[in-house]
């Protein structure tokens, strides 16, 4: 935003552009558009990999910005137009961790997609994240173009932006 606002608004307008139809084509649920991101909801775990797949995939093919993607299965809050809740918490937590071009994903998701075919994850780490009672385990979707979580976490380059899935 400080170099060129309106370029800001451009890669914003194209994250959305190339995020909504893959998060509509895997039955998921937009919930909420923030300054840098996207928070959707989906019926069930592997829909929900497959379309963070799918974004990412996409993001590199385009080569406008990089994502960092957050997955947490957990139940959310609606409240006054907005969603609240530890799927959400935890969700943004984790999504801080990954590496631009990555997606991350709590060991609830990662066991609801450990026999699905095509769906790949490896251990990162355990963390304690803030706000969350017990220490999670995080792990990674492995996928041909993922940048590994080994390289330098939570630095975000000027053209990135984030993407947090719960179900």
């Amino acid at each position: 935003m400080g170099r060129d606002e309106q370029q800001a608004f451009d890669y914003l307008q194209k994250n959305w552009d190339l995020q909504k139809p893959v998060i509509e084509a895997y039955n998921g649920r937009l919930l909420k558009e923030m300054v840098d991101g996207i928070l959707a909801s989906f019926s069930t775990a592997s829909e929900s990999v497959n379309a963070a797949i799918s974004i990412q995939e996409k993001v590199m093919k385009e080569k406008y910005f990089q994502l960092r993607i957050g997955i947490h299965l957990g139940e959310v809050v609606f409240e006054k137009e907005d969603v609240f809740g530890d799927g959400v918490n935890i969700a943004s937590r984790i999504q801080s961790m990954a590496s631009p071009g990555s997606i991350f994903i709590s060991e609830v998701v990662a066991a609801n997609v450990s026999n699905k075919r095509g769906i790949h994850t490896r251990f990162v780490k355990v963390e304690k994240l803030k706000n969350v009672e017990e220490p999670v385990r995080i792990f990674e979707i492995l996928t041909s173009g993922s940048i590994p979580a080994s390289t330098e976490t939570g630095k975000l380059n000027s053209r990135s932006l984030k993407t947090l899935q719960v179900q």
